[in-house]
């Protein structure tokens, strides 16, 4: 795919060439204070660091109502890649509620800048964000980015459809949760007028992007998208896939045979007691033991949830375990309950290196594993489900094997291992916004002549 450069179409020469000054191309050194200042100030700033790159330059705008971006050490859209590697120039408008912050506009490094819109009602952030764009991102010879990508189908996907048509940019859409489950309406009380704005928005956009095929499927159905694709992956396992660290749990459990596993932090959100009590029947057995590594405000209450059950002896804690690599590859078998983001890691590290699970079902997870085949995926809080499918992998170690087996091959086949490669999917993937065209801009170019017909074919 052939990359053109759009700089040209809204900067004038000296703003240009005044804020290049301060862009580096090369990866950011982190700085020990977070400057604060903005697009404006910065193009009158003294020319930091020159370089020559044949990288075509993009200047994206996303909007976003995640306040995780506004970590002033990184910005990632994804947990791993730092966003100033993937753009020249990059723009973040937080949309959130609340009291405005006494710095809304930051520049956090040295291409990319931070503006926090922050209003009483949630309704109001659409009209606040566009006028901080307004203020800010648009000078006399016109509007900065090159593109602007919406974080989400809500309040993010309205300000950039609207500032994508004033403003005459290409835009991309990211659906990266399910807006139609009842999590999601339980996360915030304004997610029940929240989950009719898709209806709205995604028709609005020509290209989306998703955080699952199982989303991308559900918008493909469900609407006319010209470009729909999930976000690439990475995973940061490769090495585990050959990894020979280990630790041997039945020499330090004498007394146990069969090992099942559980890791999370044990707070009070914790689900721990599900896998207890779905593990009960089996850990009746004095030659079966759970090791749970984890600590927090709520490990007495499992151990007293242990108690209760008659299978105190049979539950371990082990505190303040640093890296659980060895005692995924040693044990026989991992129960997997939360459905928090540690947890999804936690399931992958589990998939790299080698363990069967047994784990509530997430999308994440019916994404990426197959029921049966490489996991055993149960419905949440379904907890004789859970305790049907430990008992299956006990008493099955040919099943054990092969769910190791497709464990393994999952992280190879569906995942990427090389950062470079990544990050220039990934970048391609957003930057695949600028070449979508609708099918009246792409009759117009086929119909030369201007009679109305297809000449392509002349």
């Amino acid at each position: 795919m052939v990359r053109r450069d759009l700089s040209h179409r809204d900067a004038s020469s000296h703003a240009a060439s005044e804020l290049e000054y301060v862009i580096k191309r090369e990866k950011r050194t982190k700085e020990p204070v977070v400057p604060s200042v903005t697009v404006e100030q910065a193009m009158t700033d003294t020319r930091v660091f020159s370089s020559v790159s044949n990288r075509d330059v993009t200047r994206v705008l996303f909007i976003s109502r995640d306040t995780n971006l506004l970590n002033p050490t990184q910005q990632t859209l994804d947990g791993f890649v730092d966003i100033s590697e993937l753009f020249d120039e990059v723009h973040i408008l937080i949309l959130r509620e609340g009291i405005p912050p006494k710095k809304p506009v930051i520049r956090v490094s040295d291409n990319v800048w931070i503006y926090t819109v922050s209003t009483r009602h949630w309704w109001q952030c659409i009209g606040s964000g566009l006028e901080m764009i307004e203020s800010q991102l648009v000078f006399a010879s016109g509007f900065r980015p090159d593109l602007i990508v919406a974080r989400d189908p809500f309040e993010s996907a309205v300000v950039a459809y609207k500032a994508g048509e004033k403003y005459g940019r290409s835009t991309q859409l990211h659906v990266l949760e399910d807006y139609t489950t009842k999590d999601f309406l339980q996360k915030n009380s304004h997610n029940f007028w929240r989950q009719y704005m898709p209806h709205f928005t995604v028709p609005k956009f020509l290209s989306v992007r998703t955080e699952t095929s199982a989303l991308q499927s559900f918008l493909q159905r469900k609407f006319t998208i010209p470009d729909i694709d999930r976000l690439p992956r990475f995973q940061d396992y490769d090495a585990m896939l050959n990894s020979d660290k280990s630790i041997d749990l039945k020499a330090k459990y004498r007394s146990f045979v069969f090992i099942i596993l559980f890791v999370g932090k044990l707070t009070y959100n914790s689900t721990l007691h599900q896998a207890i009590d779905a593990a009960r029947f089996v850990l009746k057995n004095p030659r079966v033991g759970m090791i749970v590594l984890g600590d927090g405000p709520a490990q007495d209450e499992f151990k007293k949830r242990a108690k209760i059950q008659e299978i105190e002896n049979q539950v371990v804690f082990e505190n303040k375990v640093t890296d659980v690599e060895p005692y995924l590859r040693s044990a026989n078998l991992m129960i997997v309950t939360d459905t928090d983001s540690d947890s999804e890691d936690v399931v992958m590290k589990g998939a790299a290196a080698g363990i069967p699970m047994v784990m509530t079902r997430t999308e994440r997870r019916d994404d990426i594993f197959v029921h049966g085949e490489s996991a055993f995926l149960c419905e949440s809080a379904d907890i004789q489900s859970l305790t049907d499918r430990i008992d299956d992998l006990l008493n099955d170690i040919d099943l054990r094997k092969q769910f190791v087996s497709n464990g393994k091959d999952i992280i190879r086949r569906k995942f990427h291992s090389d950062p470079g490669a990544y990050r220039e999917s990934y970048r391609t993937s957003i930057e695949q916004a600028f070449f979508v065209e609708t099918d009246e801009q792409r009759n117009s170019v086929d119909d030369v002549d201007g009679d109305g017909k297809d000449d392509s074919a002349d």
